[in-house]
């Protein structure tokens, strides 16, 4: 396991918490699937769906590519078009990001939740948005808006 990988405090009671509402929950996320399930795995997380980058493994390297939901390879977009398709499927989107690849998918949402760059890019764009610093501020919240 990666020492510098950190999950934020209370990331498996939040997945408890979303599962125990009937929330669908998912990972989308730029970063590669075998090593987010590693972490999950770390973790004890099991069964939660991932959406992230899909990675071949070959001699000498590694192919890596990010497909949308219809099965297509793209390069941009690729947390958007995830976002727009459950939303497209009538879910209400709670979005929680912390990067600026987040702000795309976070405007489609009903509720954000931002940290780091997503935070300062929510508060430049004047978008609604809930700062947070653990998966605890989250739960604490979402229990105040229910």
């Amino acid at each position: 396991s990666d020492p510098s990988v950190k999950v934020r405090p209370g990331f498996k009671e939040f997945i408890e918490y979303c599962r125990g509402k009937g929330y669908k929950t998912i990972i989308v996320s730029n970063g590669l699937i075998f090593y987010i399930e590693a972490i999950l795995e770390q973790q004890g997380i099991k069964g939660l769906e991932i959406v992230a980058a899909e990675n071949v493994f070959f001699k000498g390297g590694m192919n890596v590519r990010y497909v949308d939901p219809n099965g297509k390879e793209v390069d941009t977009a690729f947390k958007e078009s995830y976002t727009a398709d459950l939303r497209k499927k009538g879910y209400s989107i709670i979005y929680i990001g912390n990067g600026t690849s987040d702000i795309h998918p976070a405007r489609m949402a009903k509720t954000v939740f931002a940290t780091q760059d997503l935070l300062e890019k929510c508060k430049k764009d004047g978008l609604a948005h809930h700062p947070f610093n653990d998966f605890f501020d989250v739960i604490n919240t979402l229990e105040k808006l229910d």
